[in-house]
């Protein structure tokens, strides 16, 4: 009697879900979990600055809006870098070029020096986003494309729930050492890419969607421009977890309470941010832009209402849910809006709205709180996000189409 075929065995499942992505995706999630754990002196800049350099509350403010000024700057060149010069050299770029400013930061001692130092970080440092955006939407495709961010979010997630942590203990040997290890983090992924990662620029193509804005930094789309102000609104929204901290304290809460309740946004990312998106992912509908952002909105006019802890704690629930949601979509939507050679000048410039957004809300947030207190100026927040929702709502079936027409485009360039 003939024997059987042997069966065999079912692979373990992270066996199968490194196979789902190509290696050089993995690559790239390795080194964003290196580089983001290793993210030590972002996180404490506010601290060193007023407690190892003795700066006051205005000259730190001043040099922490040097990094949005960066973001806002250098976002839309990065995008083009990476269209012009390939993915790869644009991050190895951000990666060294941020690394070596870490270590001429930590030896700078006048306010001249750390603001310019910290601005030619910040400018460095975010050439990396839309280069990193624009890589993993060419290695992917469709639904696989939404998950694939996903996994890179909550990589980035995990580096920012310890790096705070680990460089507080860090710091408490040398605040030197944190600057030293968080720009050897840095090195360690640019030698991680240039060793393991492909340097591909698109191929130019003649014909398809946002032809007309094919050349130049910024292209004449209006529908690009239209999403930018739905994502700057969404952002001005966002960035009131800053303004977070001024409520608690003039509210009498104690800083570990604060702690508490910004945890909570941190630990539910962690834990919802997969499954979350990867339920997303299935449906990869720009419906869900809009439902994050009606989330989000709703969760921060719930702290206009919050006299407990608790209820500030479920405030943030709401809002975190809010950006999980979101976020889960919209690095798909806006890689999906350009033709693939002009990808990253896209990517890039609806990034920019996120550094714009971190300079402009907290001069109004503080503005409003000093003038009309806390509640109104959750409302004025709060309100943003829904014009930010009824924004992406009109939006949606010019971005579907758009979406369609460039996934045709990558389809036609693959066969």
């Amino acid at each position: 009697m003939p024997s059987s075929p042997p069966v065999s065995a079912p692979l373990p499942a992270w066996r199968r879900l490194y196979g789902t992505y190509p290696p050089a995706f993995w690559v790239v999630w390795v080194g964003t979990l290196i580089n983001r754990i290793g993210e030590f002196v972002v996180p404490l800049l506010g601290f060193y600055l007023s407690a190892e350099r003795g700066l006051s509350l205005g000259q730190v403010g001043l040099i922490l809006s040097a990094m949005g000024i960066g973001r806002f700057v250098s976002e839309p060149l990065g995008g083009a870098l990476s269209d012009r010069f390939g993915t790869a050299v644009t991050m190895r770029l951000s990666l060294a070029g941020g690394g070596l400013m870490l270590l001429l930061l930590a030896q700078a001692r006048s306010f001249g020096s750390l603001f310019a130092g910290v601005l030619a970080f910040a400018l460095f440092q975010s050439l990396y986003k839309p280069a990193v955006s624009s890589a993993v939407a060419g290695l992917t495709q469709g639904e696989q494309r939404t998950r694939a961010y996903n996994l890179l979010y909550w990589a980035v997630n995990v580096g920012a729930s310890v790096a705070p942590v680990l460089g507080g203990w860090l710091a408490g040997f040398s605040f030197r050492l944190v600057f030293w290890l968080d720009a050897a983090a840095m090195f360690i992924y640019a030698l991680l890419l240039t060793l393991r990662f492909p340097n591909r620029r698109p191929e130019r193509r003649l014909g398809g969607p946002g032809q007309a804005g094919r050349r130049g930094l910024l292209p004449r789309d209006r529908l690009l421009w239209q999403f930018c102000l739905a994502t700057l609104l969404y952002s001005l929204t966002y960035q009131g977890y800053k303004l977070l901290a001024l409520v608690f304290a003039q509210a009498g809460y104690s800083p570990a309470q604060y702690g508490q309740v910004v945890a909570v946004n941190g630990v539910l990312v962690v834990l919802l941010g997969l499954p979350l998106g990867h339920l997303i992912a299935r449906d990869n509908h720009p419906r869900w832009q809009p439902i994050g952002a009606a989330l989000l909105g709703l969760g921060f006019l719930g702290h206009a209402f919050a006299t407990t802890l608790p209820a500030h704690m479920l405030a943030v629930v709401v809002w975190t849910v809010g950006e999980i949601v979101a976020y889960s979509i919209s690095k798909t939507v806006v890689s999906e809006l350009g033709r693939p050679e002009q990808r990253g000048r896209y990517i890039g410039l609806v990034g920019s709205m996120s550094g714009l957004a971190g300079l402009l809300a907290p001069l109004l947030g503080a503005a409003l709180l000093e003038r009309a207190g806390a509640a109104p100026m959750w409302y004025v927040l709060s309100g943003l996000g829904f014009a930010s929702a009824g924004l992406y709502v009109l939006l949606e079936s010019r971005i579907q189409a758009r979406r369609a027409a460039v996934t045709a485009l990558e389809a036609a360039a693959t066969t």
